[in-house]
């Protein structure tokens, strides 16, 4: 587990890493065209317009060919470094050695920041080291043109001391992207790490939420079997009609409170559980809820249940939550009848796709009033002082199925039945 949670947070950071580079590009882009725009605006003065398109041409060519050549290296980072200081040197050329432009190494190092690699800086302060030492010395032992400095001379001394302070700055600059880079992979590690402790508590209050909601149900469901058997045993030791009505009555409520633990259940497990992904086979699921189901509601009418499954596709999903949808919407038909119907039925039909499975449950039952339909799916809600059950069933099912990606319809008309129709994207 702590080794998949490392490679999670290393995959951020990554992640974190690569938006970096691309708002850094970005960014960049703008000051390398502004560099050359003005590179052209230093030739319209000092009629270098061969240095300030040819140089500073070549260097946009460096940088981005390399960028396009290697896009998944950061070796154009590199090139950067050196284009910039290359940058450097053509201003100083171009300004026939005005000492000012000296400047610019020091902007360019400060740029390379955003990439907070510190590593960068080492291309630019070679190529200004080199740079100042070459045109330094040929300037300094007559050759013409050079446009190093516009100082007559500059002693070993002077020019270490210049070299120094250069690196420093350098150095500066990269211990502040190295700081930044160290800062921000801190930061995303100890946010992981407060997740992973939240994460941990979370497990363990669910766990004991588990716990606690087994064994509370166990407790309740326990009393009320016994229940349930006294009274079908009180049932056959009476024959008076008063205290029959009674039994029956009792019946009834214990039989409601066993369905509203279950419910509970359901609702807890359906809630809490992660997807758990594995090949469906809708058959076997249907006839074990069908065989289960089969002898609920009135058991003097028999219910038909008729099954059509078309598609070829393999479908990964969560099974229990299947069960739990084709459980609760079934069971509903069934307890549902429309008692001035001979045939009551139950059709399902399952559709699978490349892209989705569509399920569609319809009965002949006693069927829907239009108010009722927009709530249905509300927790708690029943349509009558009649109805079977908790109010939980159809609520659940529209968690189950917002837990696959899916959405549920109804279609319904009293007296005519209802119609579920589901739609579950594969994944």
């Amino acid at each position: 587990m702590n080794q998949t949670i490392e490679d999670y947070e290393q995959m951020h950071i990554q992640d974190f890493l690569f938006t970096i580079k691309r708002k850094s590009d970005y960014l960049i882009s703008y000051f390398l065209i502004s560099f050359f725009l003005v590179g052209l605006l230093l030739a319209f003065y000092y009629d270098t317009w061969q240095i300030g398109i040819g140089v500073g041409g070549l260097l946009l060519i460096a940088y981005y060919s390399t960028k396009l050549v290697l896009p998944k290296s950061d070796l154009y980072q590199y090139v950067l470094s050196v284009v910039l200081g290359f940058f450097m040197a053509q201003f100083i050329y171009q300004m026939h050695g005005m000492f000012e432009m000296h400047f610019v190494a020091f902007i360019a190092s400060a740029m390379l920041i955003t990439y907070q690699n510190w590593k960068l800086q080492i291309p630019l302060m070679l190529v200004v080291t080199i740079h100042h030492a070459v045109f330094g010395y040929f300037q300094y032992i007559g050759f013409n043109r050079i446009y190093f400095s516009q100082l007559d001379y500059m002693s070993l001394q002077t020019f270490i001391i210049h070299m120094i302070l250069a690196g420093v700055i350098f150095s500066i600059c990269g211990l502040w992207a190295y700081q930044f880079k160290k800062d921000r992979e801190a930061h995303i590690e100890l946010i992981f790490n407060k997740r992973e402790i939240e994460n941990q508590e979370l497990r363990t209050a669910n766990y004991e939420l588990d716990r606690f909601v087994y064994s509370t149900s166990h407790d309740l469901r326990a009393p009320l079997n016994s229940m349930l058997g006294l009274i079908e045993i009180a049932k056959d030791d009476t024959n008076e009609e008063q205290t029959l009505e009674h039994l029956k009555m009792l019946n009834v409520s214990a039989k409601r409170l066993d369905s509203f633990i279950c419910d509970i259940l359901d609702y807890s497990r359906n809630s809490r559980m992660e997807v758990d992904m594995e090949q469906i086979n809708f058959t076997e699921i249907l006839n074990d809820v069908t065989q289960n189901l089969k002898f609920i509601g009135d058991n003097n009418r028999t219910v038909e249940f008729k099954i059509e499954i078309s598609g070829e596709t393999s479908i990964y999903s969560d099974k229990n939550r299947l069960i739990t949808i084709f459980s609760n919407l079934i069971s509903n038909a069934i307890r549902y009848q429309n008692s001035q119907i001979s045939n009551p039925f139950v059709s399902i039909k399952v559709d699978t796709s490349q892209t989705e499975t569509r399920i569609e449950i319809q009965d002949n039952g006693i069927g829907i009033d239009k108010e009722s339909q927009a709530k249905i799916f509300n927790m708690f809600y029943r349509v009558s002082q009649e109805s079977v059950g908790s109010g939980l069933g159809l609520y659940i099912v529209k968690e189950a199925v917002s837990k696959l990606n899916g959405e549920i319809k109804v279609q319904s008309e009293i007296g005519e039945g209802t119609t579920f129709l589901i739609k579950i994207p594969n994944q």
